[in-house]
C-alpha cells in the first residue's frame, strides 16, 4: 500500500492472497522488483501493473478456476470430516454403557457429561489437533476411572481436551478402540461421584437430585463450571419461583449467581485498630479504574469519598439517609447497607468486616462479602473474624491471600485509675449512654475545659461539626459513647473509660474484650502520638483484663433474607414468616426479621396494598418504628403516595420558647425518614431544600451542645419539661406532685 514499507508496490505474498500463483505470474507479469526487507529479499510488484493484469481473461479464467478448485476441495474436507466426526460420535454411543448397580445420582451426572461431551464435539471438535495430542487426551479421559479429581487438571477439563480430539476418537482400531468401549462410561461415572461427594460435602442441604433431573440442564456448561456454579446459576433462579422450601433452605452464598460466576480474588487485611489495614485497601481502590468503597458509617463514606475526590476519583456518596450522585462517576462510597448488588466494580473495599457477626447489622457485610460484584475485593478486619471470612470465602469457591498488619504505635495500658476532671488535651471519656454523655460534658465545661462531644443519636452534620472542632483543635477533649470506636481518625492520646459495663438493649452487661480493644484502639494515632494509653476511672482491673485477652474467633455470620423472595410466587408475609422460623446452615446465623413482619402487617391492616416490591421496600425505610410521631409520619407518606401525591418535607412547628435538643433531634430524624422514603418510592426531593433544613437542624443542635447543654440533658418523660442535670426519677417534680394528688384525690 501507498506509504507502507513497500511503497507503490505489492509483494508476492500480497499477490497469493488476490488469487496469482506462481504460473500465472511468470506468464502475465514483468519482472519483480526485489525490496529488503528485515533480512531478507521480497519479489514485489507495481500494484497498477497487478490491477490491470488482473482484468485479463487469462487471470479471471485462472481465478475462477482456483476458486473453484478450492470449494470443491473445502467440501470433500467438509464431507470427511463430518464422516470422521459421525463415527467417533457412533462409537461414543455404543461405548455408553452404565453397570446396572451405578449409583442413581452418579449415573445421572455421568449422562449430563456424555451429552456435554457429544455437544461440544458436534460443535468444537479439532481437525487440526495432532494425533499423538488428541491420544494423549483419550489416555487422560479414561484415566478418571482410577483417579477422578486428582491431579492439576479437572474432570471437565479433560473432558473438554477429549471433546476437542473427537475427529481422531472414530480412528480407533484394535486394542485401543476396545479399551476406550471398556473405560469410557466407568470414567466418567467415577468423575462423576467424586463431583457429588464434593458437592454434597460443600452443600449438604442442597438438592442434588433437584438439580440433576432440572429440566434443559446445561450439560455442556458441565466441562466448564462445577456443579455448585451450575446449582447457584442455573438451578436456584429457576427454582425458587414455585419452591418456598428452597428459598428458605438456601445456602445465602446461591442467593449470587452473578458473583459466583465470577472468579474473585480477595485480599483480607487483618489487623487491630490504627493499624493501617483500611489504608493498605483504599491505596489500591484509588488506583482502581471502577471501585467501590463500603463504611459502617456514613461519617466514613464521607471521609472516604471526600478523600477519593481529593485524588481526582470522580466518587458519589450513597448512605441511607443522604446521595451525592455524580454524573459519569467511576468510584462509589456507601455504607454497607447500600451497596449496589448489579452494578460491577474493578475493585472493592469492606471495611471493619467483623461486624459479619453483629445480630442488627451483621447482614449487611454478609451479603457485600458474597455479592459484591468485583474481581478484586479488599476485606479490611479484626484478627478474630479472619477464620469466619476465609471460610466464607471458600465456600463461594474464590481466591484469597492474608495480609497481617500491626500497630505502628505501642498500647499502653495505664497502672492507675484517672480522676476525669483531671484529663488532658487529646483526651476521650468513654461512657455509654447519651444521658451520660452530656451530663459529663457539662461538668468539663463548668471546669473551664470544652469538650467534642459524640454519640449514635446525635445527627450526622453536627457530628461533623463536633468531629471538625477537635481536629481544628478549638476543643481538646472528646467526650463520646462506643461510637467513636467504629473508624473515626481523630488524634486521640489516651482513652479513659468511665463506664465498663453498657445496656445492649436486651440488659446492662460488662464490656466485652473485642469492644474494649475496639475503642482503645483509637488512641496513639500513628504519626501524631508515640504511644497511645487506655485507662479508665473506675474498675480499672475489667479494663486491664480485656486488654489482655485473646478475643476468640468469630464462629457465625448473620445472614438476611434474599431478594430473591421477591421471585418465589407466594405472598411476601407468608414467605417472610416461614423464613423467619427456619434455621439455616453453617455458619450463618439468620437476622431477626420481625420488624419487616411486623410493619409489613401492620400497613396491611392500615389499608395499604402495595406489591411486595414496594412492600419490601417500605419495611426497609431505616426509622425506629417504636417511636409515635415518626410511625405515623410513616404512615402519612405512605397514605400520600397511595393517593398519588408527593410526600410533604417535614416542617419544624415554630414555638415562643427555644427548641429543646430531643425536639430537634427528632426533627432530624424526621428529615431523614422523609429523604429514605422518597428514595425507596422514586417521588421527588429537593435535594437542596432538604441539605439546607438540615443544616440548619444541625446548627442548632451544635449551639446546644456548645451554649445550652445545661438545660438539654434530662427531660420529664411526662411532660418532656426540662430537669436539673442530678435530678433523680424520670419524671419531674411538678408531674410527680400532681400524681401524688390526683392518687390522694381517689383515696388511695
Amino acid at each position: 500500500m501507498s506509504g507502507g514499507k513497500y511503497g507503490k508496490n505489492w509483494p508476492v505474498g500480497t499477490l497469493k492472497s488476490r488469487g496469482w500463483t506462481e504460473a500465472l505470474m511468470k506468464e502475465l507479469l514483468p519482472k519483480p522488483s526485489y525490496r529488503h526487507f528485515s533480512g531478507r529479499s521480497v519479489r514485489t510488484w507495481n500494484k497498477e501493473t497487478v490491477v490491470e493484469a488482473e482484468k485479463s481473461e487469462r487471470f479471471i479464467a485462472a481465478a475462477e478456476a482456483a476458486q473453484q478448485q478450492r470449494t470443491e476441495e473445502a467440501e470433500r474436507e467438509k464431507e470427511e470430516s463430518a464422516a470422521l466426526l459421525e463415527a467417533s460420535l457412533r462409537l461414543l454411543e455404543e461405548s455408553w454403557r452404565l453397570p446396572e448397580d451405578a449409583p442413581p445420582e452418579a449415573a445421572l451426572l455421568a449422562g449430563h457429561y456424555h451429552r456435554g461431551i457429544l455437544g461440544m464435539m458436534k460443535s468444537g471438535a479439532q481437525p487440526s489437533l495432532r494425533e499423538g495430542k488428541a491420544m494423549s487426551y483419550v489416555g487422560h479421559l479414561l484415566a478418571l476411572r482410577q483417579h477422578a479429581g486428582d491431579g492439576d487438571a479437572a474432570p471437565g477439563t479433560e473432558m473438554k481436551r477429549f471433546a476437542a480430539a473427537g475427529y481422531w476418537i472414530g480412528t480407533l482400531k484394535g486394542e485401543q478402540r476396545e479399551r476406550l468401549r471398556e473405560g469410557y462410561a466407568p470414567a466418567l461415572l467415577a468423575a462423576a461421584e467424586r463431583a457429588i461427594a464434593d458437592f454434597t460435602a460443600a452443600q449438604p442441604e442442597s438438592d442434588v437430585h433437584a438439580l440433576l433431573t432440572m429440566e434443559g440442564f446445561p450439560a455442556q456448561e458441565l466441562l466448564s463450571h462445577p456443579l455448585s456454579y451450575l446449582y447457584s446459576v442455573s438451578y436456584v433462579p429457576r427454582a425458587i419461583r414455585s419452591s418456598l422450601e428452597l428459598l428458605v433452605a438456601l445456602n445465602p452464598k446461591d442467593e449470587y449467581p452473578e458473583a459466583r460466576a465470577l472468579q474473585r480474588h480477595f485480599v483480607v487485611h487483618i489487623g487491630g485498630t490504627n493499624t493501617g489495614k483500611t489504608y493498605a485497601g483504599f491505596q489500591r481502590l484509588i488506583r482502581a479504574e471502577t471501585g467501590v468503597y463500603l463504611a459502617p458509617l456514613r461519617l466514613l463514606a464521607l471521609e472516604a469519598q471526600e478523600t477519593l475526590l481529593d485524588y481526582g476519583v470522580n466518587c458519589s456518596l450513597t448512605t441511607g439517609e443522604e446521595e451525592d450522585v455524580r454524573p459519569g462517576d467511576t468510584h462509589v462510597a456507601a455504607t454497607a447497607e447500600k451497596l449496589d448488588m448489579k452494578r460491577r466494580f474493578d475493585v472493592a473495599v469492606i471495611d471493619e468486616c467483623q461486624m459479619i457477626a453483629d445480630r442488627e447489622r451483621g447482614y449487611a457485610w454478609t451479603r457485600a462479602i458474597l455479592g459484591v460484584l468485583a474481581e478484586e475485593v479488599h476485606l479490611c478486619a479484626a484478627p478474630e473474624a479472619k477464620n469466619l471470612l476465609l471460610r466464607l470465602i471458600r465456600s463461594c469457591g474464590d481466591s484469597f491471600e492474608v495480609i497481617e498488619h500491626k500497630r505502628k504505635t505501642p498500647l499502653i495500658c495505664m497502672n492507675r485509675v484517672v480522676d476525669y476532671l483531671d484529663i488532658q488535651p487529646g483526651d476521650a471519656l468513654i461512657t455509654f449512654s447519651k444521658v451520660g454523655v452530656l451530663s459529663v460534658a457539662e461538668d468539663l465545661r463548668m471546669h473551664g475545659k470544652e469538650p467534642a462531644i459524640i454519640y449514635g443519636a446525635l445527627p450526622y452534620a453536627t457530628r461533623r461539626k463536633q468531629v471538625a472542632g477537635f481536629l481544628n483543635h478549638e476543643r481538646q477533649y472528646v467526650v463520646s459513647t462506643d461510637a467513636i470506636g467504629m473508624g473515626l481518625n481523630l488524634p486521640i492520646r489516651r482513652i479513659i473509660f468511665m463506664d465498663t459495663s453498657k445496656f445492649d438493649g436486651r440488659e446492662r452487661r460488662p464490656l466485652k474484650p473485642e469492644e474494649v480493644q475496639q475503642i482503645a484502639g483509637r488512641a496513639g494515632r500513628y504519626g501524631i502520638y508515640d504511644k497511645g494509653y487506655v485507662g479508665a476511672t473506675e474498675n480499672l482491673s475489667h479494663i486491664q483484663t480485656c486488654m489482655e485477652t485473646v478475643v476468640p474467633p468469630l464462629t457465625y455470620a448473620v445472614a438476611g433474607f434474599s431478594d430473591l423472595v421477591l421471585m418465589v410466587d407466594f405472598d411476601l408475609l407468608e414467605v417472610l414468616e416461614v423464613w423467619n422460623r427456619m434455621p439455616t446452615v453453617e455458619p450463618y446465623h439468620k437476622l431477626d426479621i420481625s420488624r419487616y413482619i411486623t410493619i409489613i402487617s401492620q400497613m396491611r391492616e392500615r389499608g395499604f396494598h402495595l406489591p411486595k416490591e414496594q412492600e419490601l421496600a417500605a419495611a426497609n425505610i431505616p426509622f425506629d418504628e417504636t417511636d409515635d410521631e415518626l410511625i405515623m409520619l410513616f404512615y402519612r407518606f405512605l397514605r400520600a403516595y397511595g393517593n398519588g401525591t408527593e410526600p410533604e418535607q417535614p416542617v419544624l412547628q415554630e414555638k415562643k420558647t427555644a427548641y429543646t435538643l430531643p425536639e430537634l433531634e427528632l426533627y432530624y430524624r424526621k428529615l431523614d425518614l422523609y429523604f429514605s422514603f422518597c428514595k425507596a418510592f422514586s417521588c421527588p426531593v429537593d435535594s437542596d431544600a432538604l441539605r439546607d433544613e438540615r443544616e440548619k437542624t444541625a446548627d442548632l443542635i451544635n449551639m446546644i451542645l456548645l451554649h445550652n447543654l445545661k438545660n438539654n440533658i434530662r427531660f420529664c418523660d411526662r411532660c418532656g419539661a426540662a430537669m436539673p442535670l442530678h435530678h433523680s426519677g424520670r419524671i419531674c417534680n411538678d408531674c410527680y406532685a400532681r400524681i401524688r394528688r390526683n392518687y390522694a384525690r381517689k383515696g388511695g
